[in-house]
């Protein structure tokens, strides 16, 4: 028992999950030899950042390896641009939190965000009307196959909607070290209908806001409609918003009222609130042994305490299949899932 505590995978949903060997690389150089070391031995590898994005299953094969890289610097480029690098290890919100406090826009949408920064591109995490694709320069990862590391420019990692090239194809290849954002000149985003209320809250136009403001309010609207993972466990939103044709939009608003966006990504199509399809369906706050749908917002799971990967991804079967069978609809889950 002592050993497998020793190898527990952390978490954010807060389950059981032992690694066959957990390892920490602190610097790019180690992460590179554990890498060419576990390749040698024919080892799969499951990188880990916060663990904030996995739903993990009782048991991992291989080795879990832990990045603990850390930095940050900041390059003046222009009287109103810079040039920012953080290693993958940072956390997300650090990196928000260290870009405004130098006076930088840029990340303020993106406040709050669970996660490392090596994990942001894997998703192309976006909140709030900003996606991270919008202001990446480039990433840098050791490739696994040419046994090296390599910058990549961002119109060369796929990104897309809550996707990449290092989510799918490549996702074994390449382990991601740092990234580079180019940062100051893009406009203040703050026509969000969440963030022009809480703007509002806050007696602020949103022309007179500036980006702390707007983190501040993107902060306060997270913090009311998701769980702090440090209390209740959860990897955010569990279900991607779904793309839809448009009739399949107009066979759901047959049925309920529904929102729907434009989806530059998928032309002839748009995206459709996941939340809403949840919630319409009737899931909101339904527990299912340890797991329930957050009652604030359905596009949460919640671990009420003893859940496993398997029953989170029980109770997402569930709602998945609810949500087909009424709106025609397929869910597609966010969050990884790893182990067996």
């Amino acid at each position: 028992m002592k050993d497998e505590s020793a190898r527990l995978v952390p978490n954010t949903l807060g389950v059981r999950c032992v690694a066959e060997q957990l390892r920490v690389a602190r610097s790019e150089e180690d992460l590179a030899e554990q890498l060419t070391d576990a390749d040698r031995r024919g080892l799969p590898v499951t990188l880990v950042g916060g663990g904030s994005n996995f739903v993990l299953r009782p048991r991992l094969p291989g080795l879990a390896l832990l990045l603990r890289l850390r930095g940050m610097t900041f390059e003046r480029l222009g009287r109103r641009t810079w040039r920012v690098t953080a290693s993958a290890g940072e956390t997300w919100h650090d990196l928000v939190r260290a870009t405004l406090g130098r006076g930088i826009p840029g990340l303020e949408n993106l406040a709050l965000i669970p996660g490392t920064v090596g994990a942001a591109p894997v998703q192309n995490i976006g909140a709030y009307g900003r996606e991270l694709g919008e202001v990446l320069e480039t990433v840098t990862v050791f490739d696994r196959c040419r046994g090296a590391f390599r910058t990549l420019p961002a119109n060369e990692c796929g990104l897309r909607y809550r996707a990449s090239r290092f989510r799918g194809g490549d996702d074994e290849r390449f382990a991601i070290v740092r990234l580079t954002l180019l940062l100051g000149d893009a406009p203040l985003r703050c026509d969000y209908p969440d963030v022009r209320r809480e703007l509002g809250r806050m007696g602020i136009a949103p022309a007179a806001a500036d980006a702390v403001r707007v983190a501040e309010a993107v902060v306060r609207v997270r913090r009311r409609k998701l769980p702090d993972p440090g209390r209740i466990g959860n990897v955010g939103s569990f279900f991607k918003n779904p793309l839809v044709t448009p009739k399949q939009l107009d066979n759901i608003r047959a049925r309920l009222d529904v929102d729907a966006y434009p989806a530059p990504d998928a032309p002839g199509h748009c995206k459709v609130p996941a939340a809403r399809l949840i919630d319409a369906a009737g899931w909101k706050g339904v527990r299912q042994g340890a797991m329930q749908v957050w009652p604030r917002q359905p596009l949460v799971l919640v671990n009420r305490g003893g859940a496993t990967g398997n029953d989170a991804l029980a109770l997402a079967a569930a709602i998945q299949g609810d949500v087909h069978g009424k709106y025609g609809v397929a869910l597609e889950l966010e969050p990884t899932v790893a182990g067996v």
